[in-house]
């Protein structure tokens, strides 16, 4: 093997990894559905560093008796119905529903879940297989479509058949002659155009000839015995394709191997991969939990999304509970503004959090009181984005 097909050798097989690893990942997030369990992908950042956005968990349904503290539970979201929310029970009611927090969140939530409304307890964590559709939803289009395109090459390399496989291709043609086949059906065809020219080429001894010639074996029976005895061998011709039946073998048999190992280094790289080590994540109990008395918190209540001239989208809200320590602004469940002053009712939506190519976000207000005590609003502002113009409603 000459030293300059190295790179295009451990190129190709980089790149069938690659696809190896990303077909297994989406195989492991998919196969699941057969079994009756439910994938999701994680959309914000409630959940790091156990879960990361873009990250798919999928969730098999269990007896409401094994809801218990610290596992992670997959159920419909009380304050958005349309929504899953994917959280971590921190505590048990004495009425059965359940209380639920975010690793990332300092609080728990504020509506606690119905056993009945849970899909089911997550088991399985696939990374990474998400961030398309996160992306999709978000209006990301640049790693989208760097990330598209790159695994439309990695494919496009994985299946190339060439001078890294081919046995018959050495190194550049002489001056003159062809250039080397690059399919299988041509590179059969040119050794088998090659070895009739061998044959063509290597004529037989002038005494054999004239044996032939002069010489006709009366009884087939007596020339096998001589072949057997010595007396005769196998004509020039005859070892000459054999010869080259035994190299086309033997070369077949050595690209073979390099494409099965290939296959296996790819399938070890995408199980090493596969296999995350959430579970212990899962299965321990969250570091805090939230404990509930006699007060409650009032949630604020959003009342109107507005857009002033030349000055982006404005959304406004109702608190009638006791005085905040500050409110919070959410886009899609993340918080984009913090430390908005306990006396305002409206603020601006950051651009930023909410522009894309073709996106809908909704807009909601979380107050605090005091430092664990949150309520988010149950309802939120609907904002659209189309081009980076972004729009209510």
């Amino acid at each position: 093997m000459r030293s300059g097909r190295i790179p295009l050798i451990a190129g190709v097989a980089t790149a069938r990894a690659v696809v190896t690893l990303v077909l297994a990942l989406l195989l492991w997030a998919a196969a699941p559905v057969v079994l009756g369990w439910t994938p999701t992908t994680v959309m914000t950042e409630s959940m790091t560093p156990a879960i990361e956005v873009g990250d798919v968990v999928v969730a098999r349904p269990v007896p409401h008796e094994d809801l218990v503290p610290g596992r992670v539970v997959l159920a419909v979201d009380p304050d958005r119905p349309d929504r899953l929310r994917l959280h971590r029970v921190a505590e048990l009611r004495p009425d059965g529903w359940l209380v639920t927090k975010g690793d990332a969140n300092p609080s728990a939530d504020s509506s606690p879940l119905d056993p009945d409304a849970v899909h089911g307890v997550g088991v399985l964590r696939v990374p990474w297989v998400g961030l398309p559709v996160v992306w999709l939803r978000s209006g990301e289009v640049v790693p989208l479509a760097l990330t598209v395109a790159g695994f439309a090459g990695c494919a496009v390399v994985a299946l190339r058949r060439g001078e890294d496989e081919d046995p018959d291709a050495e190194g550049p043609p002489p001056h003159g002659e062809a250039p080397p086949p690059t399919t299988r059906r041509a590179a059969r065809a040119a050794r088998r155009s090659r070895t009739a020219r061998e044959v063509r080429a290597v004529p037989a001894p002038r005494a054999a000839r004239d044996h032939r010639r002069e010489t006709v074996p009366a009884d087939p029976a007596s020339t096998r015995r001589s072949f057997r005895d010595g007396t005769d061998a196998p004509s020039p011709a005859a070892r000459t394709r054999r010869s080259v039946r035994e190299r086309d073998r033997s070369m077949r048999s050595s690209g073979r191997g390099r494409r099965v190992l290939a296959v296996m280094v790819a399938a070890v790289v995408a199980a090493a991969a596969g296999s995350s080590p959430a579970w212990a994540a899962w299965s321990s109990p969250t570091g805090t939990s939230a404990s509930f008395t006699a007060a409650r918190v009032v949630a604020p209540a959003v009342t109107a999304c507005f857009e002033p001239p030349f000055d982006g989208v404005w959304i406004a809200w109702r608190y009638d509970g006791d005085a905040p320590v500050r409110f919070d602004m959410l886009v899609d469940g993340r918080t984009v503004v913090s430390g908005i002053a306990a006396t305002t009712r409206s603020a601006r939506v950051p651009s930023s959090a909410v522009s894309g190519l073709a996106r809908v976000s909704y807009v909601s207000v979380r107050a605090r009181v005091g430092s664990s005590w949150t309520a988010d609003s149950s309802n939120a502002a609907r904002v659209t984005s189309f081009l980076g113009f972004t729009s209510c409603g």
